[in-house]
C-alpha cells in the first residue's frame, strides 16, 4: 500500500512539473485555468513541496504518508514519515524505514508514466473530459476541476484537482484508479526556484550503511 502511494505521488508531482497539459474536451473556462496555472509553474524551476497524502479503498482509509518531495524535472527526492525514495530519471530506490530495506527497481512503462512528466503528458493526450467548480478548501477560494477519463485504457480513471483562486497553485489532487481506489494528495506549502545538485536524486548506500539493499532491475 506504501508503494501504491508512493507511485500516486509520483503522478501527483509529475503533473506539477510537466505543467499541466489542456485537454482537448471541456469547457473554455476550466481551460484558462489550466493554462494560468502552466504557466505559473513552468517559470518555477526546481520546488519543494510539502504534503499528506492518504489512500483509501471503498471509502475506507488503508494506508497515508506525510512528509516533502524536491522536484528537478524528471527527478524527485521524496522524504516521508514511513519512507524515502529517489528517482534520478531511470533508477527508483524506496526505502521502508520500518525494515530498514532499500529497493531498487527500473520502473515499468506505467510506472514512468506516472512518474516521467514527459511520458505523462503523452499519456493525457489520450482522452479526459472535465468540468469546473467554484469551491473552498482550508480557508481558500478554490477552482475544482473534475476530470474523467473517455478511454478506457486509461489508469487513471478520475482526477479531482482543487486549485487556489489567489496562487492558481494546485493545493489537493485526488485520483481514482480502478473502481474503488483513492488516494487523496495535500499539497500544503510549496517553495519554487529551488536549486539541487543531480545526486540529491540518487540513492547514497554510504549514508545508509545498514540498509539492506533488494535489487529487483
Amino acid at each position: 500500500m506504501i508503494r501504491n502511494i508512493t507511485t500516486q505521488l509520483a503522478l501527483c508531482f509529475a503533473l506539477l512539473s510537466l505543467a499541466l497539459p489542456t485537454y482537448s474536451q471541456g469547457s473554455n473556462e476550466a481551460k484558462a485555468v489550466l493554462d494560468k496555472t502552466a504557466s505559473i509553474v513552468k517559470r518555477s524551476g526546481a520546488m519543494e513541496i510539502s504534503f499528506t497524502a492518504s489512500s483509501f479503498m471503498s471509502g475506507v482509509q488503508k494506508g497515508n504518508l506525510a512528509g516533502t518531495i524536491y522536484l528537478k524535472g524528471r527527478k524527485f527526492h521524496i522524504i516521508s514519515t514511513n519512507i524515502l525514495s529517489w528517482y534520478n530519471g531511470k533508477n527508483l530506490w524506496t526505502l521502508n524505514k520500518a525494515t530498514n530495506e532499500v529497493n531498487v527497481s527500473e520502473p515499468t512503462t506505467h510506472e514512468r508514466e506516472t512518474m516521467d512528466p514527459y511520458l505523462f503528458i503523452d499519456l493525457y493526450r489520450q482522452g479526459y473530459s472535465y468540468s469546473m467548480k467554484d469551491t473552498r478548501l482550508r480557508g481558500h477560494d478554490c477552482y475544482e476541476i473534475h476530470l474523467n477519463a473517455t478511454n478506457k485504457r486509461l489508469e487513471v480513471k478520475e482526477m479531482i484537482l482543487t486549485i487556489d483562486k489567489q496562487t492558481h497553485l494546485p493545493i489537493c489532487v485526488r485520483l481514482r484508479e480502478g473502481s474503488k481506489y483513492w488516494v487523496r494528495i495535500s499539497l500544503l506549502r510549496c517553495k519554487v526556484k529551488q536549486k539541487y545538485s543531480d545526486s540529491a536524486f540518487s540513492f547514497n548506500a554510504k549514508d545508509f550503511p545498514k540498509a539492506q539493499i533488494i535489487d529487483i532491475r
